[in-house]
């Protein structure tokens, strides 16, 4: 039996470990730069994505931040011997006006080797255009 051409859960949850340890750099060099990613929802950052564009709005969240936002994955369904797996991750950052950010995601995420190439991500639209209405700096 040949070895499967999609990363297993294990190899997953090793990719995604580098947000929790807080080198992103390391977890986006297994996200292709044409990357088909769709933020879903009718939130202030729902759209479409490729890889740069989506850097550019996480950089928007990210300014709403006071330190690092810690990511870490819950679940994993699929992978292994399918294109397709399920990241369910915990987020957790406080914003510059103490509110806290305790974000759910739930990624689909479609796998060509040990690079993402197309991402649905779901999550809580609300808490987020809460944080960006609160802490954005729009001078």
């Amino acid at each position: 039996m040949s070895a499967s051409p999609f990363p297993t859960k294990a190899r997953i949850r090793e990719i995604c470990s580098h947000l929790a340890a807080g080198n992103a750099q390391a977890f986006y060099a297994h996200v292709a730069d044409d990357v088909d990613m769709t933020l879903t929802g009718s939130h202030a950052l729902s759209g479409h994505y490729n890889k740069a564009s989506f850097m550019e709005a996480l950089g928007r969240l990210n300014k709403t931040f006071d330190g690092p936002l810690k990511i870490h994955v819950q679940s994993i369904i699929g992978g292994e011997v399918e294109e397709w797996a399920v990241i369910e991750l915990a987020a957790e950052a406080k914003c510059k006006n103490g509110m806290a950010y305790d974000q759910r995601y739930s990624w689909s995420t479609r796998w060509e080797g040990d690079k993402i190439v197309e991402i649905r991500n779901y999550m809580d639209g609300l808490l987020l255009n809460r944080a960006l209405a609160e802490n954005e700096d729009t001078s």
